[in-house]
């Protein structure tokens, strides 16, 4: 009969030792290739391709309604913090703006928006905020399709309480002198073109 010799505990301890270090090691080999939190942090703050498509919309623009003659104006895009964001200024023509204790004041329309891309959420995003209708800060969400060189944000309004506004903006470069921008608002269950406006560059960034 044969006899069955079992590990003595010694054995099996310095066995499973063995295999701790072993596993350790090769967790660590693997944890070692992975960027550490600081570089990921930066690497994700950086401007990257998708700023580059912002990038064709910096310079001076003269806007013009493509029905309304009297909506007119000046629009300026500028990079900020290295192409990070851009900064985008709008002037327009004079009309009644609301002022404090219910009064009125006549001024150039003006509007003042934020730019940037979020590396992590794959996502354009615009703050905008203007001296006329609204004491809101938007926050548009958007993408970019390269094929048809267009951004499409959407955002919802709400300028009255409980009054809700889901709207859409389709920024549409034609070439590099020119873009148009097209509003939509939703009425009923579909989006509807409210305004769209013509740009023309008239100088470089």
């Amino acid at each position: 009969m044969k006899k069955t010799i079992l590990p003595t505990m010694a054995t099996m301890i310095s066995l499973a030792t063995l295999i701790c270090i072993a596993f350790n090691g090769a967790a660590y080999a693997q944890a070692s290739k992975q960027p550490d939190t600081m570089t990921q942090l930066l690497d994700y703050s950086r401007p990257g391709a998708a700023h580059d498509e912002l990038e064709k919309l910096a310079g001076t623009w003269s806007f013009q309604d493509a029905e309304l003659a009297f909506v007119k104006g000046t629009l300026v895009r500028k990079p900020i913090y290295n192409g990070r964001f851009y900064s985008v200024e709008m002037t327009g023509g004079k009309l009644p703006v609301p002022v404090a204790d219910g009064k009125m004041k006549e001024e150039f329309y003006q509007s003042m928006q934020i730019e940037g891309f979020d590396n992590p959420k794959k996502k354009y995003i615009t703050t905008s905020i203007n001296n006329h209708i609204g004491s809101d800060i938007q926050m548009q969400t958007g993408t970019f399709d390269a094929a048809k060189q267009t951004f499409t944000y959407e955002w919802d309004d709400e300028l009255i309480p409980g009054q809700i506004q889901k709207n859409r903006r389709v920024l549409t470069i034609n070439d590099a002198n020119h873009y148009k921008e097209e509003f939509y608002e939703i009425h009923g269950n579909e989006f509807v073109k409210v305004r769209e406006l013509d740009y023309t560059k008239t100088t470089g960034q």
